[in-house]
């Protein structure tokens, strides 16, 4: 799925969903990794974002900080029942201590005939998990285990 320069695609993994997704920022290519989680788990085009959650995690690097923030948001759907179409990294900073990441998701109750319920993720893996930083795309790369 492609946003105004930002994306997300489906690379080839025999047994899970091996996932890139990129933007212009380290913030925009997490947004597009947030679409692609649930694109993973049901049809996003079929949300209504009516309901905004607010996102807070943090993590001691990127990659842990990516880990926590698509955990957070599996957790949303989980627990919470959410079905999340929308999701907007507004800040990543790094601390001294750790890397905070700061945004917003929306979503609606999810129902499985209205959204189309596809597969189900178990978790998020830190197996081939890569973020690659150029001056004009950063894209991650994550595994998630189906």
């Amino acid at each position: 799925m492609l946003g105004a320069s930002g994306g997300y695609r489906f690379l080839e993994h025999v047994t899970d969903a091996f996932v890139e997704a990129w933007g212009e920022t380290l913030e925009e290519a997490f947004s597009q990794a947030g679409l692609a989680l649930f694109d993973t788990m049901l049809d996003v085009r079929s949300v209504q974002t009516k309901n905004k959650v607010e996102i807070q995690t943090n993590g001691h690097d990127e990659k842990e900080l990516l880990y926590n923030y698509l955990e957070e948001l599996l957790l949303l759907f989980e627990v919470k029942q959410l079905a999340l179409g929308r999701f907007t990294v507004s800040s990543i900073t790094q601390t001294q201590a750790e890397t905070r990441l700061k945004g917003r998701a929306a979503g609606e109750p999810f129902d499985r005939a209205k959204h189309n319920g596809k597969v189900e993720v178990k978790g998020i893996t830190y197996h081939l998990m890569e973020i690659e930083k150029h001056p004009i795309k950063v894209t991650v790369r994550f595994l998630l285990d189906l």
